[in-house]
């Protein structure tokens, strides 16, 4: 009798990840549309996109919430630094997570038009 596969879950990714670990610091800025300023937390990546990262958190971050990271290779060259939406918490051990993260564009700041009078 032949066995039936289930469906693939569609590949939801879109950038290819590269495997690297990296120094990420990271903090909570929005939870729940509040804002909020945390503290900076000191982790280490997994994987890293050109849209998104998965890091390992002491964190207990919350899918939704919005968090400020910065990721500095050897201490000088800024890889990535801005907003990150958090996509997927994963518990890793009783004090460790594994947070997937999907970087959000800020928003234009708007400015006053120039008067050329």
């Amino acid at each position: 009798m032949p066995v039936k596969m289930k469906n693939k879950v569609p590949e939801r990714r879109c950038a290819l990840r590269a495997d690297r670990v990296i120094a990420v610091q990271h903090r909570l800025i929005k939870r729940n549309a509040k804002k909020l300023d945390n503290n900076w937390s000191l982790s280490t990546t997994q994987n890293m996109s050109a849209s998104g990262m998965l890091f390992v958190s002491t964190q207990p971050y919350q899918t939704g919430d919005v968090i400020e990271v910065s990721v500095v290779m050897s201490g000088v060259i800024d890889v990535v630094k801005g907003n990150a939406e958090v996509v997927r918490v994963t518990e890793r051990g009783h004090t460790a997570f594994n947070v997937a993260v999907k970087f959000i564009a800020e928003k234009p700041k708007n400015r006053p038009a120039k008067s050329h009078f």
